[in-house]
């Protein structure tokens, strides 16, 4: 597990305290946590499976992921994301990092420390989206403590930029084993960084992974 980042950000009248963590090989996830007063304000979480596909494990790499992902959730603070209420954010489109409003972001939080038995997007093999190809799409949804499947939920696949308004690329559903398979184009290429973005959510709750798209 690398060593995270906590920086406090002045923003107007408001001091936000980010905090990034690695979650560890056997979770490879990088996090991100705003906190306003002490509360959980946003949550932002994203995937590096695709570097563990073949060791060594680069550590340099994910430590530059963390790096990114920290100063990107700095940016937005204060570039004013952050400046509406927690109603407000409920209702107002999230462009690139994230868009579960603060409720849901509460329940990822608890999720994470086993208190609540929600919706979990689990991987079988590491996602590899590339430019110009045609990329399959295989998650499975799964109650994160009993481990049972989540059918019927709903399956939405985005296209998403540090510099464009993100884009559907595919919905479904999942089967009665909590699998969803499908398959997506993706174009040649995009400015800034792109990911492609698998959002399931039903009554159990919501989860997203997230991959870097690579060039060809």
């Amino acid at each position: 597990m690398i060593t995270g980042y906590n920086t406090d950000v002045r923003h107007g009248s408001r001091v936000y305290h980010v905090q990034t963590e690695d979650k560890g090989l056997s979770n490879p996830r990088i996090e991100t946590l705003i906190y306003v007063g002490g509360e959980i304000l946003d949550s932002y979480r994203s995937s590096y499976e695709d570097l563990t596909a073949v060791p060594p494990i680069p550590e340099a790499a994910i430590q530059t992921r963390m790096d990114e992902q920290h100063k990107a959730i700095i940016r937005d603070i204060k570039t004013g994301k952050y400046d509406t209420t927690p109603s407000d954010l409920e209702s107002e489109e999230r462009r690139v990092f994230n868009d579960r409003p603060l409720d849901q972001a509460i329940l990822e939080y608890l999720q994470h420390e086993g208190d609540v038995d929600t919706l979990e997007l689990v991987l079988d093999t590491p996602l590899h989206p590339t430019f110009g190809t045609l990329f399959q799409v295989k998650v499975r949804a799964r109650l994160c403590v009993s481990q049972n499947p989540v059918p019927d939920a709903e399956v939405a696949v985005r296209l998403v930029s540090s510099l464009k308004k993100a884009s559907n690329l595919l919905v479904g559903r999942t089967d009665a084993d909590g699998f969803f398979v499908g398959q997506v184009e993706l174009p040649m290429s995009q400015p800034g960084h792109c990911a492609v973005a698998v959002t399931c959510v039903s009554p159990s709750g919501t989860d997203e992974l997230r991959a870097l798209i690579t060039a060809a």
